[in-house]
């Protein structure tokens, strides 16, 4: 369906004409036949009216779906998951109910905003623009060069992963003991009293190379036109934008 035209075609285009712009892949017979079927069943007079079904079936559907999820929500936890915005947002108020936890607020605005200070958001940032594999599997293989294999790796569930670890609920204070380094490697993984520091980092001269496309410890810091790589300088001269980082 690529123009407004297409929705006056008074029968369904040949199986030759479905083609999935995602996979590249057409559909089997069966599926053509499905769709006559259901041409002939609803005695449809053009692909406007095949369209219109279609999304009429898809959204009735869906909120079958949906109301379903509601009614589980209800009974299950008594809380109604339409006056929430995300699924976590609903876990997140179901765990609060069912273990009846109070959670402290902070009267003190300098812990606020050293808690604040610390949140840093998912990184997202395509460090290398481009990698080619080289190995026997593909058949532009170069024996001369090195074997070179390229992975794609997923980490799912970040989020609820982190949410069943241990979460900070209450008798916030400051500590007054000298912290050291090796005082706070001595704190046990499991322990029941957490804590957040602020520290300088050193970071080893000999691990720069290594961890050049994904570095530790990432900095919330505004960056400034003294901050940039000369290349970076230059290019913003050459556009004259380089007042604006100043």
């Amino acid at each position: 369906m690529d123009s407004h035209q297409k929705f006056d075609e008074e029968r369904l285009p040949s199986v030759d004409s479905f083609e999935s712009t995602l996979t590249g892949s057409g559909i089997s017979d069966e599926d053509y036949r499905h769709a006559q079927t259901v041409w002939n069943y609803f005695n449809l007079k053009n692909m406007g009216e095949y369209h219109d079904l279609y999304v009429k079936c898809d959204v009735l559907q869906l909120a079958d779906v949906f109301e379903n999820f509601r009614k589980l929500c209800q009974h299950y936890y008594g809380l109604d998951c339409v006056h929430l915005f995300t699924a976590p947002g609903l876990a997140w108020q179901n765990s609060l109910k069912m273990t009846h936890q109070t959670l402290e607020l902070f009267t003190d605005i300098n812990m606020h905003m050293f808690i604040e200070k610390g949140i840093r958001g998912g990184i997202s940032v395509i460090t290398k623009r481009f990698s080619q594999a080289n190995n026997k599997y593909l058949p532009n293989f170069d024996a001369s060069k090195s074997i070179k294999h390229i992975i794609c790796l997923d980490c799912n569930n970040l989020y609820g992963a982190s949410m069943v670890e241990s979460l900070p609920y209450g008798e916030f204070e400051r500590i007054s003991a000298d912290v050291t380094l090796d005082w706070i490697q001595s704190i046990p993984q499991d322990s029941s009293e957490g804590y957040i520091f602020e520290v300088d980092l050193k970071y080893p001269e000999e691990l720069h190379d290594l961890h050049n496309d994904y570095p530790f410890a990432p900095e919330k810091m505004d960056i400034k036109f003294k901050d940039l790589s000369e290349f970076s300088k230059a290019v913003l001269n050459g556009m004259n934008i380089h007042r604006q980082l100043n």
